[in-house]
């Protein structure tokens, strides 16, 4: 195609070009925004069974709406030519980090731990991808993965022939022993791939090499797994019973599903044994096997066995290589695809990882394919004359998603998970008090607790760095440090995760969010050679000593909390500015209060604000500091009308003592800490309240802890509410 237009949309560069389709890079005008155009060549078009696939391919895509899979925007057909439209990923491909060398296994974990909800939800609507490799791995701008290409996808429920013919499907890296054979494949298949990424992930190698495709399919059947240690000794040992598992010969010993795969490798990074991690992720998934089974909205139907859970099984032991007689039906594949196909087997002058796809009218191979990264490996296609049965029962069925549906998180204000600080630990815990869990185990002194947007990561300050932990593998990082510094008083990120306000050392920071450039910086120089918006400046608005920040919805408007002298007095004022222009001379306050505007009970001779929150319209919450370090009384503000007043929403006998208030996502709630300063045990607790209700408190509710759970009174709980996807 040498036009610089398909249909409306605007043709930037080509990513791709394979056996059955081109993708390119392409612009949108109608939202505004690029996108990956996937057309089927108008070469292929003579030959039914290209269309056939394509569409089916379609088909797949859209029947997986899910957060980790590339979705498709757009369906339509230019002048005869099918093509879809899906989300352009900038962020490159897996192979492409691979490239650059082998990742840390806590960034593994994170990794497997976003990708496995989305595999298993393809596997319990029987879908098989049979091409799981790094090149179908793909980073979204903000560095979160997706699974793609599912063009050579398997749906295990399709009665009659397949598209492919019967062929041996799949990437001779990555490729299952039951795939390479020829026989029924399940979920266990990409299982079995998931294991050879895990091994080239942390090792920066695949676990079998050699210089025919056939060489390495063999080697899959009949070598044992590879000591990942001989390839990255810095690993901890204990991974490579994980790897063991994943990548077992016989698929009834690799794990059941890949999040509890996911779960296992994220055991090991946070230093458990390799069969105590492979243990826990055994049971955890026995337990939502047996929740979702007692939650199960449909009955069985009629003549179909239930599922069992799947149970804790050892590490499979290093096992011998397999009889001849496994690997004589490879072979004799290979050789009726060379001999009886004209002259069409030559897979020996080709790389090891290229994919072998069903091709049977298109004669020599098709070259090389890269379905949206230029980095991934060429397809190719092996037919087979001995095609599975279509109607042979697999030994393992996905269990239908509607009778085996995702217990949904209880969602009050458009949030479904709070994260805050106990006894110097981070902790989650869903709005109805279930599944209190623990993600930091340091006993180190944290502060400014916060989700990064649209994340399952949640990012706080320790001493003088700043580290991100994940909700779901508790596995922890350090993302900026400052060796040396006398204070880190505050990191908030803006709500679209582009930018973060910073205050070093009494100087303030706006700068992007930008977690790859942190990595270098250790100090001002660095915060400044970001270019942001804002830097520390002398003599402007930008040179004041920032204790705390809050973003308004737009990006464009922040507030922030100081100390000032009134009158010989010192005390905290929250300040709102339009930083808009990014100039420090121009920065222009809208309000500044309480100052003149109002006089909270604490600042009789001064008094500090410990703590504030703004709903990003016009009302901030606020809390005094009366006793144990910040606790104190509560105060609203209205923008609209430039007053304050104070609040005790609980009704309580005192008014004292608040902490932490936070609006809830949608702004339609608060929730709070609060501690009766009348009372002996001074014991926290946290309740939610309706924004409707604050000066009622009627339909105030708490959220249950066990008896004594927060062991410090004079500590901060610093409240992040998740945001319901």
């Amino acid at each position: 195609m040498t036009v610089q237009k398909f249909g409306r949309y605007e043709i930037k560069s080509e990513l791709g070009r394979g056996g059955m389709a081109t993708v390119y890079k392409a612009f949108d005008p109608l939202p505004e925004r690029e996108v990956a155009l996937k057309v089927l060549p108008r070469e292929m078009l003579h030959d039914p069974q290209f269309r056939v696939r394509f569409e089916r391919e379609i088909k797949t895509v859209a029947a997986l709406e899910h957060p980790a899979i590339v979705p498709i925007y757009d369906v339509g057909e230019e002048n005869g030519q099918p093509y879809y439209v899906m989300r352009y990923m900038p962020g490159g491909s897996l192979q492409d980090r691979i490239a650059q060398g082998p990742l840390s296994l806590q960034e593994t974990a994170r990794i497997f731990t976003k990708l496995a909800p989305a595999l298993d939800e393809a596997h319990a609507k029987g879908i098989i991808h049979r091409d799981l490799k790094p090149g179908n791995i793909l980073f979204d701008r903000a560095g979160e993965p997706y699974i793609s290409d599912f063009g050579i996808a398997k749906i295990t429920q399709t009665q009659g022939a397949t598209v492919t013919g019967g062929a041996i499907i799949g990437t001779p890296a990555y490729m299952s022993p039951e795939q390479a054979q020829g026989d029924q494949v399940d979920g266990r298949s990409d299982i079995y791939a998931l294991g050879v990424i895990l091994f080239e992930m942390l090792s920066g190698v695949q676990p079998y090499q050699a210089t025919t495709p056939m060489a390495v399919v063999v080697k899959h059947l009949t070598e044992p797994i590879p000591h990942i240690l001989d390839s990255n000794p810095n690993l901890p040992p204990d991974i490579e019973p994980v790897i063991e598992k994943a990548m077992a010969k016989n698929r009834e010993e690799r794990f059941g599903t890949a999040a509890e795969l996911a779960d296992a490798i994220s055991e090991v990074a946070r230093g458990a044994s390799g069969q105590e991690a492979i243990k826990t992720a055994s049971m955890r998934a026995t337990q939502v096997a047996a929740a979702k089974t007692r939650l199960a909205a449909a009955p069985t139907k009629v003549g179909e066995k239930p599922t069992a859970p799947a149970q804790p099984q050892p590490a499979p032991a290093r096992r011998s290589a397999p009889a001849w007689w496994l690997i004589a039906p490879v072979i004799l594949l290979f050789l009726a695809a060379g001999l009886g196909g004209g002259g069409y087997f030559l897979l020996s002058a080709l790389s090891p990882t290229a994919t072998m796809s069903a091709t049977n009218t298109v004669a020599p191979p098709p070259p090389p394919t890269n379905t949206l990264s230029p980095s991934e490996t060429p397809t190719l296609s092996l037919p087979t004359d001995t095609p599975v049965p279509p109607t042979a029962t697999p030994t393992f069925t996905p269990q239908p998603p509607t009778s085996t549906p995702t217990p949904a998180r209880p969602v009050i204000g458009g949030a479904d998970m709070l994260a805050f600080i106990a006894n110097n630990e981070i902790w989650t815990v869903n709005l109805d008090g279930s599944e209190l869990t623990q993600l930091t185990k340091d006993g180190l002194p944290k502060s400014d607790l916060q989700w990064i947007p649209g994340t399952r990561d949640l990012v706080y300050i320790t001493g003088t760095s700043v580290k991100v932990v994940n909700a779901d593998t508790r596995v922890s990082d350090v993302i900026l440090s400052f060796p040396g510094a006398k204070f880190l008083e505050a990191f908030r990120i803006s709500p679209d995760g582009k930018q973060v306000a910073i205050s070093l050392n009494k100087e303030m920071y706006i700068v992007p969010f930008d977690r790859e450039k942190f990595k270098g910086i250790r100090g001002r120089d660095g915060l400044r050679a970001l270019n942001g918006c804002l830097g520390y400046t002398p003599g402007t608005k930008a040179a004041i000593a920032l204790k705390e920040f809050r973003w308004g919805p737009d990006g464009k408007t922040v507030a922030w909390s100081y100390a000032i002298n009134n009158f010989g007095n010192t005390e905290d004022v929250i300040t709102l500015v339009d930083i808009s222009t990014c100039d420090p001379n121009r920065i222009t306050i809208k309000d500044q209060f309480p100052a003149s505007r109002f006089r909270p009970e604490d600042f009789a001779r001064g008094g500090a604000i410990t703590d504030f929150d703004w709903d990003g319209g016009n009302v901030f919450i606020m809390n005094t500091a009366h006793r144990n370090d910040g606790w104190g009384f509560l105060y609203l503000y209205n923008l609209d009308i430039r007053q304050g007043q104070p609040l005790n929403p609980l009704n309580a006998n005192s008014r004292c003592c608040y902490r932490d208030a936070r609006w809830s996502p949608d702004g339609t709630y608060l929730f709070l800490a609060f501690q009766n300063k009348d009372t002996l045990d001074m014991g926290v607790s946290v309740y939610y309240v309706p924004v409707s209700a604050l000066e009622t408190g009627v339909g105030v509710q708490a959220l249950s802890f066990p008896e004594e759970f927060f062991k410090n009174p004079k500590e901060s709980p610093q409240f992040a509410l998740h945001r319901a996807q």
